[in-house]
Protein backbone atom coordinates (compact mmCIF):
# COMPACT_ATOMS: atom_id res chain seq x y z
CA UNK A 1 0.00 0.00 0.00
CA UNK A 2 2.97 2.30 0.77
CA UNK A 3 4.21 1.70 -2.60
CA UNK A 4 0.85 1.97 -4.19
CA UNK A 5 0.53 5.90 -2.51
CA UNK A 6 4.55 6.91 -3.67
CA UNK A 7 3.56 5.66 -6.94
CA UNK A 8 0.39 8.14 -6.96
CA UNK A 9 2.03 10.70 -5.64
CA UNK A 10 4.82 10.39 -8.30
CA UNK A 11 2.12 10.74 -10.96
CA UNK A 12 0.36 13.59 -9.56
CA UNK A 13 3.74 15.44 -9.25
CA UNK A 14 4.13 14.78 -13.03
CA UNK A 15 0.79 16.06 -14.15
CA UNK A 16 1.25 19.12 -12.38
CA UNK A 17 5.05 19.91 -13.84
CA UNK A 18 3.45 19.11 -17.19
CA UNK A 19 0.31 21.03 -16.64
CA UNK A 20 2.59 24.14 -15.72
CA UNK A 21 4.72 23.54 -18.81
CA UNK A 22 2.01 24.00 -21.04
CA UNK A 23 0.78 26.92 -19.01
CA UNK A 24 4.60 28.35 -19.80
CA UNK A 25 4.06 27.74 -23.38
CA UNK A 26 0.54 29.04 -23.77
CA UNK A 27 1.94 32.36 -22.62
CA UNK A 28 4.35 32.33 -25.54
CA UNK A 29 7.70 31.32 -22.90
CA UNK A 30 9.82 28.53 -24.24
CA UNK A 31 12.82 26.98 -23.01
CA UNK A 32 15.96 27.70 -24.31
CA UNK A 33 16.37 24.13 -25.63
CA UNK A 34 13.45 24.58 -27.70
CA UNK A 35 14.89 27.90 -28.80
CA UNK A 36 17.28 27.40 -32.61
CA UNK A 37 20.25 28.70 -32.13
CA UNK A 38 20.64 31.79 -33.86
CA UNK A 39 22.35 32.25 -37.15
CA UNK A 40 26.05 33.06 -36.81
CA UNK A 41 26.51 36.54 -38.14
CA UNK A 42 28.58 36.91 -41.60
CA UNK A 43 31.79 37.83 -41.57
CA UNK A 44 32.73 41.46 -42.66
CA UNK A 45 33.67 41.77 -46.15
CA UNK A 46 37.62 42.64 -46.32
CA UNK A 47 37.75 46.26 -47.77
CA UNK A 48 38.82 45.51 -51.31
CA UNK A 49 42.21 47.40 -51.57
CA UNK A 50 42.20 49.91 -54.09
CA UNK A 51 44.23 52.23 -55.70
CA UNK A 52 45.43 55.52 -53.86
CA UNK A 53 43.03 58.78 -55.15
CA UNK A 54 43.85 60.84 -57.76
CA UNK A 55 45.91 63.84 -57.14
CA UNK A 56 44.00 67.08 -57.47
CA UNK A 57 43.98 68.44 -60.70
CA UNK A 58 44.99 71.87 -62.18
CA UNK A 59 43.36 75.38 -62.06
CA UNK A 60 42.97 77.32 -65.19
CA UNK A 61 43.67 81.09 -64.53
CA UNK A 62 40.61 81.64 -66.07
CA UNK A 63 39.19 78.71 -63.88
CA UNK A 64 36.30 78.33 -61.59
CA UNK A 65 38.86 79.80 -58.82
CA UNK A 66 39.24 82.80 -60.95
CA UNK A 67 35.46 83.07 -61.53
CA UNK A 68 35.67 82.00 -65.03
CA UNK A 69 34.76 78.80 -66.55
CA UNK A 70 37.37 76.33 -66.54
CA UNK A 71 37.83 73.14 -68.56
CA UNK A 72 35.43 70.32 -68.07
CA UNK A 73 36.74 67.91 -65.25
CA UNK A 74 38.93 64.31 -66.35
CA UNK A 75 35.65 62.75 -65.85
CA UNK A 76 33.80 64.58 -68.52
CA UNK A 77 36.97 63.87 -70.96
CA UNK A 78 38.35 67.35 -70.89
CA UNK A 79 41.99 68.40 -69.52
CA UNK A 80 43.06 70.47 -66.68
CA UNK A 81 45.06 73.43 -67.12
CA UNK A 82 48.50 72.78 -68.44
CA UNK A 83 51.45 73.07 -66.50
CA UNK A 84 54.60 74.17 -68.43
CA UNK A 85 56.97 71.30 -70.03
CA UNK A 86 59.32 69.79 -67.42
CA UNK A 87 62.34 67.48 -67.27
CA UNK A 88 63.07 65.63 -63.68
CA UNK A 89 66.23 64.39 -63.00
CA UNK A 90 65.17 63.57 -59.59
CA UNK A 91 68.76 64.78 -58.54
CA UNK A 92 66.88 67.79 -57.20
CA UNK A 93 63.68 68.82 -56.03
CA UNK A 94 61.47 70.84 -57.57
CA UNK A 95 62.37 73.68 -55.54
CA UNK A 96 66.05 73.25 -57.07
CA UNK A 97 67.83 72.21 -53.68
CA UNK A 98 69.46 68.50 -54.07
CA UNK A 99 67.70 65.12 -53.28
CA UNK A 100 68.08 63.64 -49.89
CA UNK A 101 69.02 60.18 -50.73
CA UNK A 102 66.89 57.43 -49.86
CA UNK A 103 64.16 59.72 -48.93
CA UNK A 104 59.96 59.35 -49.47
CA UNK A 105 58.75 61.66 -51.67
CA UNK A 106 55.11 62.68 -52.69
CA UNK A 107 54.73 65.88 -53.63
CA UNK A 108 58.04 67.85 -54.00
CA UNK A 109 57.25 68.16 -58.03
CA UNK A 110 53.62 69.29 -57.44
CA UNK A 111 54.91 72.37 -59.36
CA UNK A 112 56.39 70.79 -61.94
CA UNK A 113 53.02 68.78 -62.65
CA UNK A 114 54.17 65.64 -60.55
CA UNK A 115 52.52 63.85 -57.60
CA UNK A 116 53.62 60.31 -56.36
CA UNK A 117 52.30 57.35 -54.69
CA UNK A 118 53.25 53.98 -53.60
CA UNK A 119 50.49 50.79 -53.28
CA UNK A 120 51.61 47.54 -51.87
CA UNK A 121 49.93 44.99 -50.18
CA UNK A 122 52.80 43.61 -48.06
CA UNK A 123 54.23 47.02 -46.64
CA UNK A 124 52.50 49.83 -45.38
CA UNK A 125 54.22 52.44 -47.00
CA UNK A 126 52.59 55.07 -49.25
CA UNK A 127 55.49 56.71 -50.80
CA UNK A 128 57.82 55.85 -52.89
CA UNK A 129 61.72 56.84 -52.63
CA UNK A 130 64.46 58.65 -54.22
CA UNK A 131 67.35 56.24 -53.94
CA UNK A 132 70.86 56.18 -54.44
CA UNK A 133 70.94 53.43 -57.08
CA UNK A 134 74.37 53.54 -58.29
CA UNK A 135 74.11 49.82 -57.72
CA UNK A 136 71.00 49.35 -60.30
CA UNK A 137 71.31 51.65 -63.03
CA UNK A 138 74.47 51.64 -65.65
CA UNK A 139 77.91 52.80 -64.96
CA UNK A 140 77.20 56.13 -66.89
CA UNK A 141 73.54 56.82 -65.33
CA UNK A 142 73.51 59.49 -62.60
CA UNK A 143 73.26 58.65 -58.63
CA UNK A 144 69.54 58.94 -58.24
CA UNK A 145 66.71 57.42 -59.22
CA UNK A 146 62.78 56.64 -58.06
CA UNK A 147 62.07 53.66 -56.86
CA UNK A 148 59.77 51.52 -54.45
CA UNK A 149 60.50 52.71 -50.55
CA UNK A 150 63.45 50.65 -48.27
CA UNK A 151 62.55 48.35 -46.34
CA UNK A 152 64.83 48.31 -43.51
CA UNK A 153 68.22 46.07 -43.62
CA UNK A 154 65.53 43.88 -46.13
CA UNK A 155 66.31 45.76 -49.10
CA UNK A 156 63.45 47.50 -51.35
CA UNK A 157 59.35 47.09 -51.29
CA UNK A 158 57.56 45.25 -54.07
CA UNK A 159 54.19 47.25 -54.96
CA UNK A 160 53.16 49.88 -57.49
CA UNK A 161 54.59 53.49 -58.06
CA UNK A 162 52.12 56.04 -59.18
CA UNK A 163 52.88 58.98 -61.13
CA UNK A 164 49.50 61.52 -60.86
CA UNK A 165 49.85 64.32 -63.24
CA UNK A 166 47.57 67.00 -62.35
CA UNK A 167 48.25 69.19 -65.43
CA UNK A 168 46.69 66.60 -67.20
CA UNK A 169 49.51 66.49 -70.30
CA UNK A 170 49.20 64.87 -73.47
CA UNK A 171 52.85 63.22 -73.09
CA UNK A 172 54.95 61.86 -70.69
CA UNK A 173 58.11 59.93 -71.19
CA UNK A 174 61.01 58.21 -69.45
CA UNK A 175 63.36 55.88 -68.72
CA UNK A 176 62.67 52.57 -66.35
CA UNK A 177 65.31 50.31 -65.10
CA UNK A 178 64.60 46.76 -63.93
CA UNK A 179 65.91 43.06 -64.09
CA UNK A 180 66.14 42.15 -67.65
CA UNK A 181 64.83 38.10 -66.66
CA UNK A 182 61.09 40.20 -66.87
CA UNK A 183 59.65 39.75 -70.38
CA UNK A 184 57.52 42.88 -70.33
CA UNK A 185 57.80 45.67 -67.58
CA UNK A 186 54.33 46.56 -67.27
CA UNK A 187 53.10 50.24 -67.34
CA UNK A 188 49.54 50.97 -66.72
CA UNK A 189 48.27 54.27 -68.12
CA UNK A 190 44.77 55.69 -66.59
CA UNK A 191 42.89 58.69 -68.52
CA UNK A 192 39.64 60.47 -68.06
CA UNK A 193 39.53 57.57 -65.24
CA UNK A 194 39.49 54.96 -67.29
CA UNK A 195 42.34 51.92 -67.65
CA UNK A 196 43.65 52.31 -71.21
CA UNK A 197 45.35 49.32 -73.33
CA UNK A 198 48.61 48.89 -72.48
CA UNK A 199 49.61 49.80 -76.22
CA UNK A 200 49.04 53.62 -74.75
CA UNK A 201 52.78 53.27 -73.32
CA UNK A 202 55.51 52.04 -76.34
CA UNK A 203 59.20 50.89 -75.28
CA UNK A 204 61.84 50.85 -76.60
CA UNK A 205 65.44 50.24 -75.92
CA UNK A 206 67.43 53.46 -73.71
CA UNK A 207 70.02 54.12 -76.54
CA UNK A 208 71.77 56.35 -74.41
CA UNK A 209 73.16 53.49 -72.59
CA UNK A 210 74.88 50.39 -74.11
CA UNK A 211 74.53 47.04 -74.44
CA UNK A 212 76.05 44.21 -72.52
CA UNK A 213 75.72 40.76 -73.69
CA UNK A 214 74.64 40.37 -77.00
CA UNK A 215 74.82 43.75 -78.97
CA UNK A 216 72.44 42.20 -81.64
CA UNK A 217 69.53 41.65 -79.11
CA UNK A 218 68.19 45.17 -79.94
CA UNK A 219 67.74 46.65 -76.05
CA UNK A 220 70.10 48.18 -73.65
CA UNK A 221 71.51 46.10 -71.03
CA UNK A 222 73.67 45.98 -68.12
CA UNK A 223 74.91 44.26 -65.46
CA UNK A 224 75.23 46.84 -62.19
CA UNK A 225 78.01 45.61 -59.62
CA UNK A 226 78.03 42.31 -60.05
CA UNK A 227 74.19 41.54 -60.16
CA UNK A 228 71.94 40.00 -63.00
CA UNK A 229 71.98 41.71 -66.35
CA UNK A 230 69.38 44.64 -66.47
CA UNK A 231 67.49 46.08 -68.48
CA UNK A 232 66.98 50.45 -69.64
CA UNK A 233 63.52 51.63 -71.70
CA UNK A 234 62.54 54.82 -72.93
CA UNK A 235 58.99 54.83 -72.38
CA UNK A 236 56.72 57.35 -74.32
CA UNK A 237 52.68 57.94 -73.19
CA UNK A 238 50.40 60.14 -75.28
CA UNK A 239 47.07 60.57 -74.99
CA UNK A 240 45.19 63.08 -76.86
CA UNK A 241 42.82 63.62 -73.83
CA UNK A 242 45.33 63.94 -71.20
CA UNK A 243 47.08 61.65 -68.80
CA UNK A 244 45.89 61.15 -65.31
CA UNK A 245 48.14 58.87 -64.07
CA UNK A 246 50.66 56.44 -65.01
CA UNK A 247 51.21 53.27 -62.54
CA UNK A 248 54.75 51.11 -62.64
CA UNK A 249 53.61 47.42 -61.50
CA UNK A 250 56.54 45.94 -59.56
CA UNK A 251 54.40 42.74 -58.62
CA UNK A 252 55.47 40.87 -61.03
CA UNK A 253 55.39 37.78 -60.93
CA UNK A 254 58.35 37.33 -59.42
CA UNK A 255 58.58 41.32 -57.69
CA UNK A 256 60.96 43.25 -59.26
CA UNK A 257 62.49 46.28 -58.68
CA UNK A 258 61.41 49.03 -61.72
CA UNK A 259 63.85 52.89 -61.21
CA UNK A 260 62.69 55.84 -63.11
CA UNK A 261 64.76 58.75 -64.59
CA UNK A 262 64.50 61.20 -66.88
CA UNK A 263 61.13 62.14 -66.92
CA UNK A 264 59.97 64.40 -69.35
CA UNK A 265 56.54 66.26 -69.29
CA UNK A 266 55.06 67.80 -72.22
CA UNK A 267 51.03 69.97 -71.78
Amino acid sequence: MRALGGLAALTLTGLAVAAAYMGLRSLGLRPRWEVAAPAASPAPELESRMPPPLSPQGVASDGPGAGGEGDPSPSEGGRAAPYEAARIEFETYGDGRPVESNSAVAEEWRDQGLVLSFQSYTADATRPHVLDARGYLPPTASMHALGPPLSGEQGLEVGMTHLDFPGRPRRAAFSLFGPDLIESFLVIVWSGGERLPEAAATHSPDTRYGTDGNPDAGQATYSPGGRARFRAERVVVEVAAGIDRISLDGWGPPGHILLVDHLEIVP
